[in-house]
């Protein structure tokens, strides 16, 4: 499946997506989850923000999501102009192992599902 980043960068501006990876779709729902924060921005195709309950998605304001997605990166004193490349991976990865944590990455390609 291509990534589709248009209501991402709609949404944020190009220069402000370098830290989000494409999960999917699901359910006409594009999955974008950030590399740093580890969270999700669940857009359709016209930009409306959705987040995932139990085992559906239901509609959300998008400025509360994006509030909360802000917050967790300055946790980690990153922002959404951060970026999630090789390079940061490389340096999370050093610091975990020493501290003592070993590293697997797994890459699965991401799939258009429709759930009923």
């Amino acid at each position: 499946m291509q990534p589709f980043w248009k209501p991402l960068e709609e949404k944020l501006g190009k220069e402000r997506c370098g830290g989000f990876m494409y999960m999917g779709r699901i359910n006409g729902i594009n999955l974008y989850k950030h590399g740093m924060a580890r969270t999700y921005l669940n857009l359709d195709d016209s930009g409306q923000c959705y987040v995932k309950t139990d085992a559906q998605y239901r509609k959300a304001e998008f400025a509360v999501e994006l509030a909360k997605l802000e917050a967790a990166l300055a946790d980690i004193d990153e922002t959404l102009a951060s970026i999630y490349d090789d390079a940061y991976k490389a340096r999370k990865d050093a610091a975990l192992r020493e501290a003592g944590v070993s590293i697997r990455r797994i890459e699965i390609e991401p799939e258009d599902l429709s759930i009923h």
